[in-house]
């Protein structure tokens, strides 16, 4: 009896696998880009389908992702050649993006947003790391394997190079291209880079007349000379206040908000969702957007949106002593030169009540001062200037709240929402506790009657424990409470956001011009005229607002001689900027955008012929002299360096390229 045959082994059908992730991806690609070759009708039938809810499902477990790198894997060894390394090398380039927006995702609830790019130039000095531990882990397990894809694939290469005779594969190395472009399409990542992309648009010169009319920061008077107090609440947005998501969690602010002039219908628009934007949104009436293809970090420069105007400039003009108090570093994120060149007087910080008015260390927590010992402060700094003479606006910052631990003071111990398994509640419950009995007493007080006090959110909430809870909110809203005497209580529905919030407390105070920035006043004062809040609301693009904001950096010229102050920055026009940094040119040697990293990959970016200027430490430059070295160009023409001790001395504009 001869032997049975041997059947032919079958592995696994990768192609037909490929074949039905292919189509599916390709499908994806083309409803995400709307480029659906068949017509709208089409796309509005993949629509109906939920599409962009499997899409949902699928980037919040990372399916796709987890899917394409197996693939990866498997598409690189197939290949059997040294051309692995490419799809190594883009494999680390996308594993790199999915980590970073994961962990941005675990910061922020939505992704790579403006606060993260913001914060990932800034410097972050002031910072509480322990906090962020979790995310720090995640980051460096993503690093691991965007590093293990190019090992992997340098390990295939050298292989390859010990069997000479094997036949490189090309299907499996086109397969791996064509997969990882398409997934970078449908990626949330790319998603979220399109939509910053798109608050980087240039503006036409008949949009920027427009915008420049509708832009208002003229001299006013005010007629109410109240004194104001603004306590910024760190992350506390209005959607806490629903007792259907959160029972009882707020009753006193509850309470409380029933007596004074509460908005709903306050939204986050771009250019908002991090503390130096609410400020800057507030204040100024405009979203926080800064110069560069990607928001960095404005630290760095001296001046702080030295073209806009704020209220606490306002108040000034008109005679208001001008007082700042927070707990956290004003050094983060460039908050204490914002502050100090818009128009606050004095600025009282971490620093300063570790030097000038030394605490205890009992009274800091990692981010700064506990709310309990802030808000005495607070209250004992809105006395004294009650018994001076004169109006005063004094405006404060809570930061027991701030995500992703948050912090409960010692006067708050054993103070808990339920089960007390939620740090970020049992936080809010203490700020329940310590924001009511501060405006009880400034309300007590007998400089009530003289006294406007305004407590608001100054973002919405970042990602906490509570998210859950946060996501089956219908709409999410920014608080606004106005407690004054003079003024009935109740609430007010409005469309507004919180570039809308400085035009309305000019309205309180009576200003003879209520307008400020793009913001218009909640109170109606500015009718229905087309505003920043209006265009946001109608779904109309943003970007003319966000680029005329951009512009009022007014970032130097190169004229005259460039210098180091030889202490670490470098002169430019009347400008000092912290070196290391990448700066590009226009033809008038107007510095158009500015970095503080990744100068390689900004210098790649440019076209041939552009000009850039930057600066950084000589040992970068392959020079044996130590200092900083100054480095200018034209894209792929000509470069030229210039040392230390010639930038020490001074180097002339027309010296450069």
């Amino acid at each position: 009896m001869g032997a049975m045959p041997n059947k032919p082994r079958r592995g696994f059908p990768w192609s037909l696998a490929f074949s039905y992730i292919a189509v599916f991806m390709a499908g994806a690609v083309f409803y995400r880009l709307r480029l659906w070759p068949f017509g709208e009708g089409y796309y509005a039938a993949l629509k109906a389908f939920e599409l962009e809810a499997l899409l949902s499902f699928l980037d919040s477990y990372h399916v796709l992702e987890g899917f394409v790198v197996v693939c990866l894997f498997y598409l690189m060894a197939r290949t059997r050649s040294r051309l692995a390394i490419v799809l190594g090398v883009l494999g680390f380039v996308y594993i790199f993006l999915w980590g970073l927006w994961v962990v941005s995702d675990m910061m922020t609830g939505v992704g790579i947003n403006q606060a993260v790019i913001f914060h990932l130039f800034s410097g972050t000095e002031g910072a509480d790391y322990s906090q962020f531990l979790g995310e720090i882990a995640v980051a460096v397990i993503f690093l691991l394997l965007a590093v293990s894809v190019v090992v992997f694939s340098l390990g295939v290469g050298w292989r390859s190079r010990r069997t000479p005779k094997r036949r490189t594969r090309m299907l499996p190395l086109g397969m791996g291209f064509v997969m990882l472009v398409a997934a970078w399409l449908v990626s949330p990542w790319h998603q979220d880079i399109m939509v910053l992309a798109d608050s980087y648009s240039r503006i036409n010169s008949d949009q920027a007349r427009r915008l420049d009319a509708m832009y208002v920061v003229e001299p006013r008077v005010i007629e109410n000379k109240q004194n104001l107090v603004v306590l910024y609440l760190e992350g506390v947005e209005r959607t806490y206040f629903n007792d259907k998501l959160f029972p009882g969690l707020l009753p006193n602010l509850s309470r409380l908000r029933e007596t004074s002039l509460s908005f709903s219908g306050i939204e986050q628009s771009p250019g908002a969702g991090w503390t130096i934007a609410g400020m800057v949104n507030t204040q100024c009436g405009i979203p926080l957007v800064t110069p560069g293809a990607g928001i960095n970090d404005m630290g760095h420069v001296e001046r702080f949106l030295p073209e806009a105007k704020c209220i606490a400039e306002i108040l000034a003009e008109n005679d208001y002593q001008t007082v700042y108090i927070g707990g956290a570093s004003g050094k983060f994120a460039g908050k204490g030169s914002f502050l100090r060149q818009h128009g606050f007087m004095e600025v009282k910080d971490r620093a300063y009540f570790q030097t000038e008015q030394p605490l205890p260390e009992s009274a800091f927590s990692g981010w700064g001062l506990y709310d309990d010992t802030l808000l005495q402060i607070v209250y004992d700094e809105f006395v004294a200037l009650s018994e001076e003479d004169g109006p005063f606006a004094l405006f404060a910052l809570t930061m027991d709240t701030h995500p992703p631990n948050h912090h409960v003071p010692p006067s708050c111990e054993g103070v808990h929402y339920g089960d007390g398994s939620s740090k970020a509640l049992n936080s809010l419950r203490c700020t329940d506790r310590l924001v009511s009995e501060f405006i009880d007493r400034i309300r007590r007080s007998p400089y009530y009657e003289n006294t406007t006090l305004v407590v608001l959110s100054d973002h919405l909430s970042m990602v906490n424990d509570a998210k859950v809870a946060l996501d089956k909110a219908p709409q999410r809203e920014n608080l606004l409470m106005i407690f004054d005497a003079s003024m009935p209580s109740g609430e007010r529905h409005v469309q507004g956001t919180m570039v809308d919030i400085g035009a309305t407390l000019l309205d309180v105070l009576d200003a003879s011009e209520t307008r400020l920035g793009f913001g218009r006043s909640l109170l109606g004062s500015n009718g229905q005229e087309a505003s920043y809040s209006s265009a946001f609301f109608a779904e109309q693009s943003l970007a003319g607002y966000l680029s005329f904001s951009r512009q009022l950096w007014d970032m130097p010229s190169v004229v005259g001689r460039i210098y180091s102050d030889g202490n670490g920055g470098v002169i430019l026009g009347e400008s000092l900027v912290d070196a290391p940094f990448f700066s590009v040119l226009n033809s008038q040697n107007k510095v158009v955008e500015i970095y503080f990293d990744d100068f390689a990959e900004k210098l790649d970016e440019l076209q041939r012929g552009a000009r850039y200027l930057y600066a950084l430490s000589c040992e970068s430059t392959r020079s044996a002299e130590s200092g900083v070295c100054l480095v200018s160009g034209l894209k792929g023409v000509s470069e030229k360096i210039f040392s230390s001790v010639e930038l020490g001395n001074g180097i002339r504009a027309a010296e450069l390229l």
